[in-house]
């Protein structure tokens, strides 16, 4: 049996949790074909079989949290038809990027007659000759997929059979999933996850009181320490009088036009700290925080100079919905070159935000609120919204910081 271990997924995680399997035990894979969905990091990720062959073994149950390096799936070694003799390394556990040298002695010993090792492929060492390539070409063919792993994620919570919206193969909307929920029944296990919260992973019990560790929340902790350890952080408060416009344009939206300019006014707080050299970004790409039941998701708006106000608002709305039910793709919480929390639409009006590395600059804004003002040398009520900038002061000035605030402030005022 060939052994294809979980690969490390570059999220920085030691683990995954299998949310959906593709493939059973038994059943006949193509190469590249998905195996599994798992959730690492916050972000749903399709893992594609290395290989094509027959499913032997399933190592891992669905919600069961598996390390980097532990066996995901068991392949049939060799196809049934063909006489191979057996030798002490019939049984091979493989992992991405391992790799076979033709000169390896020990592949020219247990190799059968006509056949020569791989130099080396992204899945291990293959073994290739007329009669293994003709069982490959012998996969069954590759099976589409109804929907996208956030889809079926979202299906799967509401009940809804995707086989019945993909008669004809096409793709799946959630917006499809949505608008079936109406006629579609639920089964008990679905009712009873609608009514309870999100399957909790590496969960502690301490004392009585149950602890959530779910891989969101295990990211956020490395985060967090990364931070902890790497940056040090300055931050600056102050409080920008929003009366010209407050109550008719979302604040979000003004708070994200203000960031746009504020990097383009000092933009040494749009850049990227790495290897002790600062680079500063051409495009402000925000990373967005969002809080959700799995824990907190940071989305990235890419490029808002080049997006109007309605498209970045219709995206906003989607990272909502999606941290709320289904996870966010993993290469939508990547690139950004700058944070915002907008921490004071729950509560709270000034913070020390953490700069997570390798940005250099975070904005916090709080909650609105009235405040007396000096307007003409008299004293005004006016609504005014706080905010906590922070940034990393290896790559960045007190200076700098403060003309960012600065340009905040002005872009808010006006």
């Amino acid at each position: 049996m060939k052994t294809f271990t979980l690969p490390d997924l570059g999220e920085g995680l030691p683990d995954a949790v299998v949310r959906e399997w593709h493939v059973s035990e038994g059943d006949t894979i193509a190469a590249h074909e998905s195996l599994v969905t798992v959730e690492t990091a916050k972000a749903l990720v399709e893992v594609p079989a290395p290989w094509g062959g027959r499913v032997e073994k399933l190592f891992a149950a669905q919600d069961q949290t598996v390390n980097v390096g532990e066996p995901l799936v068991g392949f049939t070694a060799e196809d049934a038809n063909h006489e191979i003799p057996a030798t002490e390394h019939s049984t091979t556990t493989i992992s991405p990027g391992d790799s076979v040298s033709a000169e390896d002695p020990s592949v020219k010993e247990t190799a059968p007659p006509q056949t020569r090792s791989d130099s080396g492929t992204v899945v291990g060492k293959l073994e290739q000759g007329e009669a293994v390539l003709g069982a490959e070409q012998r996969v069954a063919p590759s099976r589409r997929r109804p929907a996208t792993p956030k889809v079926r994620a979202l299906a799967r919570r509401l009940g809804v059979d995707l086989e019945k919206l993909s008669t004809d193969g096409s793709l799946v909307t959630a917006a499809q999933v949505h608008a079936a929920v109406g006629s579609t029944p639920v089964t008990e296990k679905s009712a009873e996850e609608k009514k309870s919260p999100l399957p909790v992973q590496g969960a502690e019990k301490t004392a009585g009181v149950e602890a959530v560790m779910s891989p969101a929340r295990r990211a956020m902790g490395l985060s967090m320490s990364r931070a902890r350890d790497q940056v040090a952080q300055i931050t600056l408060c102050d409080d920008a009088d929003i009366s010209s416009w407050w109550g008719s344009t979302p604040a979000l939206l003004r708070l994200i036009r203000a960031v746009q300019l504020a990097c383009t006014a000092e933009p040494t707080l749009n850049a990227l700290y790495e290897n002790d050299q600062l680079k500063i970004q051409e495009t402000v790409n925000i990373g967005l925080a969002v809080d959700s039941p799995r824990g907190l998701y940071v989305p990235v708006l890419r490029d808002v100079a080049g997006h109007t106000d309605e498209a970045l608002l219709a995206q906003v709305a989607d990272y909502k919905h999606q941290a709320r039910e289904t996870g966010i793709a993993q290469s939508d919480l990547q690139g950004a070159t700058i944070l915002l929390s907008n921490f004071g639409a729950i509560a709270g009006r000034y913070a020390t935000p953490v700069v997570l590395p390798p940005t250099v600059a975070i904005v916090g804004a709080g909650r609105v609120c009235q405040g007396v003002v000096v307007i003409d040398r008299w004293p005004a009520m006016r609504p005014l919204l706080p905010l906590s900038i922070s940034a990393d002061h290896r790559a960045v000035t007190g200076g700098e910081l403060a003309r960012f605030l600065r340009a905040m402030l002005h872009a808010l005022s006006t």
